[in-house]
């Protein structure tokens, strides 16, 4: 079987832009060190503290440290290493804040989410109701669950979501795809489900009202879609605003609105290092 070439492996998992920019990274990192294949975790823990000494800019530094996981990644994969040396190295981030956007999902994949069998009757279209607020909407598995019937509003085409201790409130714009669905579960399906006097919108398969750990056992048996990437209400959340930002190209101030987040410095922790940017800072402290 032909090894695929660094390159393609990146451009199969990483968005064009992306994988550009892990390749320049990883070239350079290849070139200042050129024992880099044999390399065992002590080294790159090495490597990335003299980056830190030069670059204190925490997302620079994430971005680096993640192109070089990839690189790893691809040597295990076509069989020139057993071994992923530095696959649990993480950097500290000072705010408590640790988002790697590259472990994130993109919109293309979010959708993979969407397409999947169940054995209960009227549990596919509860799911599709469910799976489309996470992945649209980016809801909190708290705010799917404090859900009311009375929240979604078909004629506006919106959906309300309360304020919480963490969040803001705000009113969602639905897609015409979720009000089809929206509309069938409200008036057909969720009756039949009904077990319990309850105004919560979502329902587990038992007829009660969802709970936390009941949405996370549906993204639970989702996780063979993506085996080497922790997916979770939490992660895909986190994935929406991140393709809010970077991919849609949304103002700041309106992904903050969208998350509910009560501070914009928590919605500026989810922007990508632009690839122009990311070269030019390589080339000022690493020149070759």
């Amino acid at each position: 079987m032909t090894k695929v070439s660094l390159e393609i492996y990146l451009k199969q998992y990483q968005t064009t832009q992306t994988a550009e920019s892990y390749l320049y990274t990883i070239n350079h990192f290849l070139k200042t060190n050129p024992k880099a294949k044999r390399y065992k975790f002590q080294d790159i823990v090495r490597y990335m503290d003299e980056v830190g000494h030069k670059q204190k800019n925490i997302q620079y530094r994430i971005r680096i440290l993640s192109a070089i996981k990839k690189y790893y990644e691809y040597l295990v994969m076509v069989g020139l290493r057993s071994d992923h040396p530095c696959k649990r190295l993480n950097i500290k981030n000072n705010n408590n804040q640790k988002i790697q956007v590259q472990d994130l999902f993109t919109s293309e994949e979010l959708q993979l989410i969407l397409k999947r069998e169940n054995r209960y009757q009227y549990i596919d279209t509860r799911n599709s109701v469910l799976l489309s607020l996470l992945i649209y909407q980016g809801l909190t598995s708290e705010e799917l669950t404090a859900l009311k019937i009375k929240d979604v509003d078909l004629d506006a085409g919106t959906i309300y979501i309360k304020a919480s201790t963490n969040q803001n409130s705000r009113t969602l714009e639905l897609l015409n795809k979720q009000m089809i669905v929206l509309f069938n579960y409200i008036n057909e399906i969720r009756p039949k489900l009904l077990r319990c006097t309850t105004d919560k919108l979502l329902l587990n398969k038992l007829g009660k009202p969802i709970s936390v750990d009941g949405i996370h056992s549906i993204t639970e048996q989702l996780r063979p879609l993506f085996p080497d990437r922790n997916l979770n209400p939490r992660t895909i959340r986190m994935s929406v605003i991140c393709n809010w930002l970077n991919e849609k190209k949304l103002p700041l101030e309106t992904v903050q609105e969208l998350a509910g987040h009560k501070w914009p410095g928590t919605t500026e922790k989810y922007i990508k290092v632009d690839s122009l940017h990311q070269r030019e800072l390589i080339n000022k402290y690493f020149p070759i």
